[in-house]
């Protein structure tokens, strides 16, 4: 989507919202875009994003519903023949698919980047980093199975300049919604919009379950 000028800014309700819905807030940082029936980008199309970074720069996140077939042995040979190997990779976003980022409930701390942020309870951000795929490769195996953390790996991310976040909004392009653990590591992601939508409110899940937005008339 192309940028433009926009006069839409946080404390502002959107135009595709119902009565009694809360303003954006100044950032959107720990939030989901959750994509409208009518966008039909293929890239955002019944997508959720989770918003890592939001500001005057632009906006960065990662679509957390959108599973490839591909695990990290497919894109790193070494997890082969590795219980790591079948960690799952999601497409992020359209830009930047060669960099790989990953979204996880907790590994402990002396393998996290110096970058890593967590964006909302139980989930924290971070690119795919040597200490991270040193914890992968030799201490996973060791780890039980009920006790491993959450990890999902993301090829590219979702990006937009100043000003273009801010012009989608306007136009009624997404829903905005509080970012939650639970449909982060959905473990059906092919249900994660319906899911995400509906957790706005009861009219919020008529156009989950339909499609259709409903008449306030």
């Amino acid at each position: 989507m192309t940028a433009k000028r926009s006069q839409f800014v946080g404390g502002e309700v959107q135009p595709n919202s119902f009565e009694g819905d809360i303003p954006v807030p100044d950032s959107l940082a720990g939030h989901f875009l959750i994509s409208e029936t009518d966008l039909l980008d293929p890239n955002f199309f019944r997508t959720v994003v989770l918003m890592t970074d939001h500001g005057a720069a632009g906006a960065f996140g990662l679509v957390v519903n959108r599973k490839s077939t591909a695990g990290l042995k497919d894109l790193i040979p070494d997890f082969e023949n590795d219980p790591a190997g079948d960690i799952p990779v999601y497409v992020g976003g359209p830009v930047e698919q060669q960099y790989l980022f990953v979204l996880h409930s907790g590994i402990p701390t002396r393998f996290r980047s110096d970058h890593s942020v967590s964006p909302t309870p139980g989930v924290i951000f971070e690119p795919l980093t040597e200490p991270l795929v040193h914890f992968l490769r030799d201490e996973w195996r060791a780890i039980p199975l009920e006790d491993r953390p959450k990890i999902h790996l993301f090829a590219g991310y979702s990006g937009w300049g100043p000003l273009q976040l801010e012009s989608e909004l306007e136009a009624g392009a997404w829903y905005i919604h509080r970012a939650t653990a639970d449909i982060v590591f959905h473990a059906d992601p092919e249900k994660g919009w319906h899911d995400a939508l509906s957790k706005k409110g009861p009219l919020y899940k008529i156009i989950a379950e339909t499609g259709i937005r409903p008449s306030m008339n």
